[in-house]
């Protein structure tokens, strides 16, 4: 079935053009959260492409009643071992499409930051569908398309539903080592 589904209209009561660069109505959202150890890294079991399963699609956890387990000896804050990278989703003004804007450019660099930490990368399936799913699962916050210049063309408003995909070690321990445990996560905001 090649027919593209539009996501849900805006949630209603939500000033999106008011909104400012900040967390902005967490109890409204969900994350996505995986986990996985150096040596197995990111497999199958995690995301099969051929299948459009695995842990992936069962992951996501809703944002303000499910804090990250964080212990003062995580790596990522010991060490400074966490990569992430930004994206902006807006609707299309012509089409009510939700847009991502060269998402493959964000994962060539969350690559090459997974490699400068030395945490294993994801596969590009992985990352792709872990955008979508978090999209998928926000869809409400995804801000009204803004409207057209008609002389210009452009678009009018930088209302957007921000998205965070983020690598961090999650695992704990004292010494500067690989963490023993890498977390995978996707958090989205929306944001003027």
């Amino acid at each position: 079935d090649k027919s593209v589904k539009l996501p849900p209209p805006p949630k209603d009561g939500i000033s999106f053009n008011t909104l400012p660069w900040n967390l902005n109505l967490p109890d409204e959202h969900s994350y996505i959260h995986l986990t996985t150890t150096p040596d197995k890294g990111w497999t199958l079991e995690h995301y099969d492409p051929e299948t459009d399963g695995g842990l992936l699609l069962d992951s996501h956890k809703h944002y303000s009643s499910t804090p990250l387990p964080l212990y003062p000896s995580t790596t990522s804050l010991n060490y400074g071992t966490t990569i992430w990278e930004g994206l902006a989703c807006r609707r299309s003004p012509t089409s009510e499409k939700a847009i991502v804007f060269r998402p493959q450019k964000n994962y060539a660099r969350f690559v090459n930051g997974a490699k400068a930490m030395c945490l294993p990368a994801p596969s590009y399936e992985l990352f792709m569908r872990g955008l979508q799913l978090v999209l998928q699962e926000n869809a409400g916050l995804i801000p009204p398309a803004p409207e057209v210049d008609p002389e210009t063309g452009v678009p009018q408003g930088g209302a957007k539903l921000y998205i965070r995909p983020m690598l961090l070690g999650s695992g704990q321990q004292l010494g500067l080592h690989a963490s023993p445990q890498i977390s995978l996560l996707f958090f989205v905001s929306p944001t003027g």
